[in-house]
This record gives structure tokens, sequence and C-alpha cells, in this order.
């Protein structure tokens, strides 16, 4: 699972229905009738200054609402949305661009509120707090209950420099944080083990650049991108004594079902990037084959939902040049758990977060 409330998921008919938003006066909002289904965080494109848009996909009709967050509220969602989660009938969204944390109505997509948190990127929740990563090296909890914001202090091993924190996790009564990289582009190696009211306990050594990180509600796994040259692609283990085994080569991964579903890059004497799509049974730790990959062009991430069973995979599509096309529309393909493709649908520029909706009261 993404992160561990992002769970088995119905939702009760509902309309994504608004009023007008004070930013865009006259305004009419769509109607979009919803049973259940998933959302897309679509990152968009720094570089080409695209903002990033929120998907839906209705599983009743497979229908696609593209820009979801904009017909609800009439505004962008903003540059660089990172993350999503859905807790206690609300959706976050860390938006890195705009220096905030956007908080949603579930049921009608409506912004209630908006959290002023420098450059925040990933998000996770346990025992009634959002937990926010950021690039300004420092951990923000928000009390869903009363909106109170807490920040930590500087986490990266050097306290007067500033580290860039990427994915974030949540077990147990403890925070786990991938310590990814600093503003030299220096790779860091550790994976910084907190409180959850933000007091750091140790670092966990892993390989460097560690990017993302999940649990499954037992162990905690961390997938490290490397140094793109000496150092590959990893993805590891944390166990229960915070013990770290290394499992295989990754990019991305997805947990469901007691098996780790993921992609793996490398590149040919050509430079050209070969890419396969393996499951490994965490239990076994036997790996097989998912897809071949023939219906993806350049994948960016996989999801895994608990509550169909289904597999996805979101990608880009090939540029002239033969990488992403990172300025146009990207697509997420659904699969059954044995690898069989069922639907492919076309989202927005960046797709990236899957967010699974919960059931909602």
């Amino acid at each position: 699972m993404k992160k561990l409330f992002l769970t088995s998921v119905m939702f009760s008919t509902v309309c994504l229905l608004c009023g007008c938003n004070d930013d865009n006066d006259g305004f009419t909002p769509e109607v979009i009738e919803t049973t259940t289904g998933m959302f897309i965080v679509n990152e968009g494109n720094y570089y080409s200054s695209i903002d990033g848009a929120l998907s839906y996909i209705d599983y009743t009709t497979d229908i696609v609402t593209v820009d979801a967050f904009r017909k609800a509220n009439g505004i962008s969602l903003g540059g660089t949305p990172n993350d999503g989660i859905i807790y206690k009938d609300h959706i976050y969204i860390p938006a890195t661009d705009e220096n905030l944390l956007w908080v949603l109505d579930a049921h009608t997509l409506k912004v209630t509120d908006r959290i002023t948190i420098t450059q925040p990127r990933k998000i996770v929740a346990g025992d009634g707090f959002v937990f926010v990563t950021s690039y300004a090296g420092k951990v923000t909890s928000v009390n869903v209950s009363n909106g109170e914001v807490k920040t930590s202090e500087a986490l990266g091993k050097n306290p007067n420099v500033t580290t860039y924190l990427e994915d974030i996790t949540y077990l147990n009564g403890y925070l786990y944080v991938c310590n990814a990289y600093n503003p030299d582009y220096s790779y860091n190696d550790n994976v910084i083990k907190m409180t959850t009211d933000l007091k750091k306990v140790k670092d966990i050594t892993v390989v460097c650049n560690p990017t993302q990180i999940e649990t499954d509600g037992k162990d905690v796994y961390v997938q490290s991108t490397g140094n793109y040259a000496d150092v590959g692609t990893a993805i590891q283990k944390i166990d229960a004594n915070d013990k770290v085994t290394t499992l295989c080569e990754g990019t991305n991964f997805a947990l469901g079902n007691g098996k780790m579903y993921y992609y793996a890059t490398s590149y040919d004497e050509n430079w050209q990037s070969v890419i396969t799509y393996n499951v490994y049974d965490l239990k076994t730790g036997k790996t097989s084959q998912f897809i071949d990959g023939s219906d993806i062009e350049y994948p960016n991430s996989m999801g895994f939902d608990p509550w169909t069973g289904y597999v996805y995979v979101s990608a880009y599509h090939l540029s002239e040049y033969g990488y992403g096309d990172y300025n146009s529309p990207g697509y997420i393909v659904r699969y059954d758990a044995e690898g069989k493709k069922l639907k492919s649908f076309d989202v927005g520029v960046g797709p990236k977060t899957m967010i699974f909706q919960s059931n909602l009261q």
C-alpha cells in the first residue's frame, strides 16, 4: 500500500460539487457523479511552467475527469504537487512550488484550508496527524482535529546544511523519512527514524539517494535511486530491529497482497533504456515477471488498489527523441494481479501518485 492509510476503498455516491470560489468570481463548478474510484496526482512540469492537476477515475463507468480540482474550485492545483492521501474525510496534497498543503473536502473536492509549508514534498498520516516532508530539511505535522501545525528542527546530519527530504511513511508509532540529497546534488545515505512528536531517534544507513518509502504494516521498504554513476538503484527492507536488507534493483514499487510490484531501469551498450516489470513475493523472496512492458512507453510510478486487487502503472508517452514526453498528458494502465492488461486511461501531465478512496462517512 502507498501509505498505511491508503486503504481498501468503497465510496458512497457523492457529487464533486462546490460553490463559487472567491479567487474566481462567477465560476460555475461542474457536477461530477462518483461512486468508487481513484485519484491521480499529476505533477505537471516545473521547467515548462505546466501546473499539476488532480484526475479522477470513476470505477463504475471508467470515465476520467482529467482536471477535477480545477473543475470543482475554479483555480489551479499549482506547480509540482508531489503526493496525496485521503485521511478522515479530507484529501491532503502538498504542492512544492506553491509552498502550501492543500486540504480538500473528500466528498466535494472543495478547498477547506491552505496550510503554508516551505517546499512540501511527501505526506503520510497517523494517530490523528498528517506529516509532511520538505526541501527545507524539516518535517511538519498537522493535527487534523484542531489544525495545529508544528515543524521539526533541521533533520540533516549537519544541522547547518539543508537537506532535501523526500518520501515518508508511518509504522508502529514512528516516522521513517528519506533523506535524499542536498542543494549541491551530493547524495545522502540515510533514512531518518523519528517519533510522531518530531524528535529524531536515529539514522538508518541505506543505499544513497533514498526516494520512495512504504510499509506493508510489518516492515518498511525503501527505494534508493543511487548516484547515477557507480551506485545503482536498490529496493531495501528495514525490519522491526532496523536491520537493512537489499532485496533487488528497482526504480519504483507498490506493495499489496503480500507482494511487491516493481520495475527496474537499466541501459544497454547504446544507452537505450531497458525496463523490466517484476513481482517479488515478500514471504518467499521469489521474483517473477509481472508484465512484459509492451503496454508502457516510459513508466513513472506504480500503485496497488487493495480493494480491487488491481495494479496500476503510470507513464509518459515517448517523445520524438525516445525519452518521456514531460510536456504532454500521460496515462495509466490497469492490470489484474496476474499481469493481464484490463484498461488504459489518459490523465494529466506527469501522472505520479495514486490515491485510492476510503470509506467516507
